[in-house]
């Protein structure tokens, strides 16, 4: 019997092993970190300067860039309250492509609403519930609302003491929820952001530190256990979860905690519900940080909604682990090892998680489908990156789409905290380039790229895996190029076109870019 729990325990070890995550080299996840980390994405191509400064400023240097790029007139034009402005991140169509009876969805939150590091922020999910849909015929629009940090009382501030509310008219506000979102850091700091590790019992200290030594695989899956155990015996306490450089805070909606949050969140927000007469639904965001400590931290909300008279709750948590969840995503979770915030992949499943909920419990206010595809039968870009890049349109009709854009110098740089930084994006190509974004993915018969100033350029692109639903990320040359024009005969659906441009002594270069659907008929 010993031989064979010894076995048992060994094959244990190995197969908890074969399954744990690949390590990271630090060499691996600084670039990681370097693709994805220091992207600061504007929507720059849709707003001019002073709709930018209502916009979500990601940094101080990045606000004060701007500001310095204004002029006088403009610099004075400026809203005079910074407290009653807020984070507009404006939809993503124009506004041609809706009507009168188009049914307003906001949608508000922190950086996941936001898209931070998302280099296609067609991809967040509130976008995609959006299109997904119009595709379908229903007749809606939907604003993303959110700021980088913002927790539950800036949301709150938001529909209560600015004018968002009046200026987009909802119907519907869905407010993305995440574990660490009741954390006020400007109030009581001292109760709600401690820096300290939940650690198990200290009486089973001496046996894990054995365990870890002859079976690490074991203990580590033991030790997360009574971690996730212990949190909730402690009232008040922050847990730290390390995730690559990040730490993570989640306030424990316990005692203090939870009635402050009940007091100041909950109650106020269930007031404005009724005295607005708009459905307000809290929706918790699934990560994948572990079913049973998610649930556990989530659980405190469903009390508390459970007792207003005016607030949904849409926890998405049981549907993420046991519908969505599985190995093939898994790599699409995250924006990539050393960003936390959700990829591809967790976007598809937040959009695909409200669409669910809006048909069945909101069918009415959703209307009936019109039967055909509302989204805009026009081939357009919607986004450019790096945030300074200048695309100017032309023409864009179902066939073939016209820009004029500016290809930055190379000597150009961005400050970002203490780094003058190019703002050139880089990776995965490892070649500057400037990217530009499709409203909905596009199967692209050809591109023609002309320029005085540039002597020879390159164009990758990204599709839909059609496998798996979405953009994976996987980046691919474009088609067959003879002079400036590249022609394409796959079928792929492009959802971002990555160009690098040599220009003359590295200064620039005025280009035009035409864009040529394939036949729709074939």
């Amino acid at each position: 019997m010993i031989a064979a729990l010894a076995i048992a325990v060994a094959a244990t070890e190995l197969f908890l092993g074969g399954i744990s995550k690949n390590t990271v080299s630090q060499e691996e996840f600084d670039q990681q970190n370097c693709e994805n980390g220091w992207i600061l994405l504007m929507q720059t191509e849709q707003m001019d300067h002073r709709d930018l400064l209502s916009a979500v400023m990601p940094s101080s240097e990045l606000y004060a860039s701007i500001v310095d790029s204004l002029s006088q007139e403009e610099k004075d034009a400026l809203p005079a309250e910074e407290g009653k402005r807020y984070p507009l991140i404006s939809h993503m169509q124009r506004d041609e492509d809706y009507d009168d009876d188009t049914v307003n969805i906001v949608v508000l939150g922190d950086s996941f609403t936001w898209g931070q590091s998302v280099t296609n922020r067609n991809e967040v999910y509130w976008r995609l519930l959006e299109t997904s849909l119009r595709s379908q015929g229903y007749n809606v629009r939907v604003y993303g609302v959110g700021m980088l940090a913002a927790n539950s009382f800036d949301e709150l501030h938001w529909l209560r003491d600015t004018t968002l509310t009046e200026d987009l008219q909802p119907d519907l506000i869905v407010i993305g929820y995440l574990y660490n979102d009741p954390d006020d850091s400007k109030t009581e700091a001292d109760v709600l952001r401690k820096s300290i590790y939940v650690q198990p019992d200290e009486k089973l200290r001496p046996a894990l530190s054995v365990l870890e030594r002859f079976l690490p695989n074991i203990a580590r899956r033991l030790k997360t256990y009574l971690v996730a155990k212990t949190m909730y015996t402690a009232p008040g306490l922050c847990v730290g979860n390390e995730g690559g450089s990040s730490v993570v805070y989640a306030p424990i909606l316990k005692d203090r905690c939870y009635h402050k949050f009940k007091r100041e969140f909950i109650e106020p927000l269930d007031a404005f519900a009724g005295e607005c007469g708009v459905p307000v639904v809290l929706m918790p965001l699934a990560v994948d940080s572990g079913e049973t400590m998610l649930t556990q931290l989530y659980q405190p909300l469903h009390e508390l909604c459970g007792n207003t008279k005016n607030i949904m709750l849409f926890d998405s948590t049981h549907d993420f682990f046991h519908g969505f969840a599985s190995s093939k995503h898994a790599e699409n979770y995250r924006i990539n090892i050393a960003d936390l915030h959700p990829g591809s992949a967790m976007n598809r499943f937040y959009a695909q998680y409200m669409e669910k909920f809006l048909k069945k419990d909101f069918a009415d206010l959703l209307g009936d489908p019109a039967g055909r595809d509302l989204n805009a039968d026009r081939l357009t870009v919607n986004e450019a990156l790096p945030w300074r890049t200048i695309l100017e349109r032309v023409r864009e009709d179902a066939d073939e789409a016209v820009y004029t854009v500016r290809y930055p110098s190379l000597y150009e740089t961005h400050p970002i905290w203490t780094f003058d930084l190019p703002y050139y994006l880089t990776l995965p190509i490892e070649k500057d380039y400037i990217s530009f974004s499709f409203a909905q993915p596009t199967d692209l018969a050809g591109i023609e790229l002309t320029g005085e100033d540039a002597e020879d350029f390159e164009i990758w692109y990204q599709c839909v895996n059609e496998k798996l639903g979405y953009d994976d990320h996987t980046v691919k040359p474009f088609g067959t190029k003879d002079g400036g024009v590249w022609t394409d005969d796959t079928k792929d659906r492009v959802t971002r076109l990555l160009i690098h441009a040599k220009c003359k002594d590295d200064a620039g270069a005025d280009l035009t870019l035409r864009i040529r659907a394939a036949d729709r008929q074939k």
